[in-house]
């Protein structure tokens, strides 16, 4: 068996229940899965059902899981409720939600829970901005629009998320299950890299920590607002888990390793071994896919 675990964010979409996403899963060479966020119930109790038999383990989970039963799997986004939002009453069901997430992570015996931060209210031109790679002039006008819009509209949301965390860093660390926030793919989404270090400056180490994904480190370098590696170089000390996956283009992301333009020695220095490694591709990938690019990672990073 593969030392990665494998997201249900590949196949979790192409099952009803828990007992074929995790088939699926072992077929492909993985005897160990993370948990997405679009998973019912019901989908959460099989899998359970199966660690409890000893048939798969489960590294982590990705909130929120289970879903909420008022949100449609096939719909489903981590986002749908922000911990950086200014309703109150929004906030509190995204805290109480999360608290849910680490609950059942307690129940599976995960090693973390991954945890996206909330969002400034502001359009996403992700995409937008992608189109315009070409086009050097016009992407670097529209990028600093981007960054004057968000600031612009950021008053409150920090000392918001900064609430939430401070209640969820609370709950996990009484529960025993560490929170990794993962940097996002999105612009409007928190937390940025000054942000993640205000986070830090006022959490201790211990109550929260650093998810790294790839593929969003590298959009963002490849969009032109910060590099990759300072990601790794700042937040290393708190590094927790990484979600790998391959990226073509700017925002082509989720791919098999090896099936994009990534170069994956960039993370080596980081890849430590009680570090929590995900493999979190999405489809049309196929599990031939899937185990090429652990052979691929194989020959990379060891």
């Amino acid at each position: 068996m593969t030392p990665y675990s494998l997201s249900t964010s590949w196949n979790s979409k192409s099952h009803k229940n828990g007992y074929d996403i995790v088939k699926e899963a072992r077929e492909a060479g993985f005897d160990t899965v993370e948990l997405g966020f679009s998973l019912t119930e019901t989908v959460v109790s099989d899998v359970l059902a199966l660690k409890e038999a000893g048939e798969i383990k489960v590294s982590s989970l990705h909130n929120m899981c289970p879903l909420p039963p008022e949100i449609d799997p096939l719909g489903a986004s981590p986002d749908q409720y922000s911990l950086a939002s200014p309703d109150a009453e929004e906030r509190a069901l995204a805290v109480r939600i999360a608290k849910n997430t680490i609950d059942y992570a307690k129940k599976f015996e995960a090693r973390a829970v991954v945890l996206h931060a909330g969002r400034v209210q502001v359009k996403d031109r992700m995409r937008e901005l992608a189109l315009l790679a070409g086009d050097k002039e016009r992407l670097d006008s529209l990028r600093q629009d981007m960054i004057n819009e968000r600031r612009s509209n950021m008053s409150g949301c920090l000392d918001d998320l900064m609430k939430s965390l401070d209640e969820l860093a609370d709950y996990a660390v009484k529960m025993g299950i560490p929170i990794g926030i993962e940097n996002r793919y999105h612009y409007r989404e928190m937390p940025l890299i000054d942000e993640f270090e205000v986070i830090f400056k006022n959490f201790k180490p211990g109550r929260l920590y650093y998810w790294h994904d790839v593929g969003h480190a590298e959009v963002f370098e490849r969009l032109g607002f910060y590099a990759h590696r300072e990601l790794l170089e700042k937040f290393s000390g708190r590094l927790i888990g990484i979600h790998l996956h391959d990226i073509i283009g700017s925002i082509d992301d989720h791919r098999p390793p090896g099936r994009g333009t990534f170069d994956f020695k960039l993370i080596k220095p980081y890849m430590r071994e009680d570090l929590i490694k995900v493999l979190e591709v999405h489809q049309p990938a196929g599990a031939d896919d899937i185990r090429k690019g652990v052979e691929y990672l194989n020959k990379i990073l060891k």
